[in-house]
């Protein structure tokens, strides 16, 4: 008698397929925080609402209101008119996007990943350098093929603020 098909075959093959789609979702997630950050960089904030959901949210817990609760921006118009807001103080910003972590699970996911962000701004006729050490925590859902925050939560690590060198 002809020995027959390995009984994992096929077990074997969809293991190998879904870690081809996860791996697939984490290059395309890491692509994902990358381009906000070098969307964010050339203030091309209607491009950069565009990578949240319809509904998505953005939490800022390092500007917070009165009483002490997070700014929250739902949707992309306000998503687009606090950055707008956000980043006119500063003549330019560079955010190093650092290490992530992800947990995907079919097409939705969950992650955090870190950002030094550089804010280059004058006060006082003196032109300064911010440096902040930021914490996304992002909610991620898949759209019709394409990676989208749901949410994306700032918090702050900490800050440096001081005058900027001659170049």
């Amino acid at each position: 008698m002809a020995p027959g098909p390995e009984p994992l075959a096929g077990n074997t093959m969809q293991r190998v397929d879904e870690a081809e789609r996860d791996t697939a979702a984490r290059l395309a997630l890491r692509l994902l925080v990358d381009t906000y950050a070098r969307l964010v960089d050339r203030r091309d904030t209607d491009a950069v609402a565009q990578l949240f959901t319809e509904d998505g949210r953005l939490v800022a817990h390092f500007y917070t209101g009165p009483d002490g609760a997070p700014n929250v921006r739902t949707g992309r118009g306000e998503i687009t008119a606090a950055l707008v807001a956000g980043l006119e103080r500063y003549l330019g910003t560079t955010h190093v996007v650092g290490g992530q972590v992800l947990d995907v699970d079919g097409d939705r996911a969950s992650g955090e990943t870190v950002c030094l962000a550089y804010h280059v701004y004058e006060r006082h006729d003196e032109r300064r350098l911010l440096v902040m050490a930021v914490r996304y925590q992002d909610d991620f859902v898949c759209e019709a093929g394409t990676w989208r925050f749901a949410e994306r939560q700032l918090r702050l690590d900490w800050r440096d603020d001081h005058p900027m060198a001659e170049r």
